[in-house]
């Protein structure tokens, strides 16, 4: 008989550990009370969490884990009611979710007591992945109202990086994010993650939250429901100053005079010589060919491209030194892929004794993550230097205008601010001419 028992008890316990239960508890001594939910859920989930409902102590049943029934307050009969109804609706969802082998956890349970004082949310669940990918199907379509033009297919793949980045997340919080589920506190929490699970800078994890701030005011322009936070001007991307290096027109000659044993070395410096003397971004620069070298009628000899990013047509005079190359090679050095380019190019710089310190951020090689410090300057060399080195080789002696139908900055603060000067550098300019002037005085006196 007692073996029947034993094997019965045995079987009752094991489905009292499997079945899930509700249970509503408060907890502290503050009065009103917040009320709690506990999920029991196997011996592998038990989560509690706040319902959002509070109750003044003195109508709360610790006993029965419910209000007392108090016939002449209809506040906490109704109370009642729809803390029984939350219980029927976790316990429904939970069945539904587990079957599609969703992460039951506390974010899990929190969304569902949103969908169940909010039902409108459940036909209008969005998560963040998904948005993005509509998005980015959205940009292939899109005309730029500046330009006329489409959205570049560079612009779009950019996205794919904040979309990795957003699913690394999720891994790490163990949970989907919804559209609906964005704001302030989501955009501390990825900051923090990005800084210190990613080691990205400021900047990088900036644009993060910048294209998804575009993303979620996007998804509510199409009807979707938003959290109001995301329109808040504390919901914004942040930055600080780029560190970026540039070859001086010096450098530039030392890297000319040098010639290297490996011939894809030489190749990569040609086109670091061109790239500075023309300030082209490294995808329209492995583009040039003899085809973009036109010829007025007077026989003057200039390159014109269209740049990808903009759609804007540029027009530039042919540099003595780019003219050498073209004459040497009958044409454009041999294009090379912008991984091979960048790495290259910093093994040119190092064989042409570019090695002062100077301050930047790298890539990380072994951990891939930004670094800043002090480095050798070949360390930082990359692509963009050629660009950045041909605006600032050219600030001062140029006026700002014609620098900006090479670079096709559409404004003389992108330019600047593109360069690294700032609003106050002028004071310098002007201190150093009238202490010079004041100088020479004193000197003829």
């Amino acid at each position: 008989m007692w073996g029947i028992c034993g094997e019965c008890y045995y079987i009752w316990w094991n489905k009292l550990l499997i079945m899930a239960t509700i249970k509503f508890l408060t907890k502290g001594k503050n009065n009103p009370l917040t009320i709690y939910v506990r999920l029991r859920d196997g011996r592998s989930t038990d989560i509690t969490t706040s319902t959002g409902y509070t109750i003044k102590s003195e109508f709360w049943s610790n006993l029965k884990g419910e209000p007392k029934q108090i016939a002449s307050n209809n506040d906490k009969v109704n109370l009642s009611t729809k803390l029984r109804k939350l219980d029927s609706f976790i316990l429904d969802k939970l069945n539904l979710d587990k079957d599609s082998s969703k992460q039951i956890n506390k974010d899990w349970l929190n969304h569902v007591i949103k969908l169940y004082k909010n039902p409108s949310l459940d036909s209008e669940v969005i998560s963040l992945n998904d948005a993005i990918e509509q998005y980015q199907e959205k940009l292939k379509y899109r005309i730029n109202p500046k330009t006329g033009r489409p959205t570049s297919p560079a612009t779009i793949r950019n996205f794919n990086t904040t979309l990795m980045r957003v699913k690394k997340y999720q891994e790490f919080k163990k949970h989907d994010i919804l559209i609906h589920e964005i704001d302030l506190s989501f955009h501390n929490d990825y900051t923090k993650y990005a800084e210190k699970n990613l080691g990205l800078a400021v900047n990088s994890y900036g644009i993060d939250l910048k294209r998804i701030k575009t993303i979620c005011l996007d998804a509510r322009d199409n009807g979707l429901l938003i959290n109001k936070q995301v329109e808040s001007r504390k919901f914004n991307a942040p930055s600080e100053p780029t560190l970026f290096v540039t070859l001086s027109e010096t450098e530039i000659q030392t890297i000319k005079s040098n010639t290297f044993k490996n011939d894809y070395l030489n190749n990569a410096k040609d086109w670091l010589i061109i790239g500075c003397w023309t300030g082209c971004r490294v995808n329209d620069l492995m583009k040039l060919s003899n085809t973009n070298i036109i010829q007025t009628t007077k026989g003057q000899k200039f390159i014109r491209y269209t740049q990808s990013k903009t759609g804007k047509q540029i027009d530039l005079p042919i540099h003595s030194d780019v003219n050498d190359i073209l004459e040497r090679l009958g044409g454009f050095p041999r294009p090379i892929s912008d991984v091979k380019f960048n790495e290259y190019i910093k093994k040119v710089c190092k064989e042409s004794n570019i090695t002062q310190l100077v301050k930047g951020t790298r890539q990380n090689p072994q951990s891939h993550k930004k670094e800043t410090g002090m480095f050798e300057k070949w360390q930082l060399i990359k692509s963009h230097t050629c660009r950045r080195s041909f605006a600032t080789n050219h600030f001062n002696k140029l006026s700002n205008k014609l620098i900006m139908k090479v670079t096709g900055h559409a404004t003389e603060r992108m330019l600047l601010q593109y360069i690294g000067e700032t609003e106050n550098d002028h004071l310098d300019d002007f201190m150093n001419v009238w202490n010079n002037d004041k100088a020479e005085q004193e000197s003829i006196v």
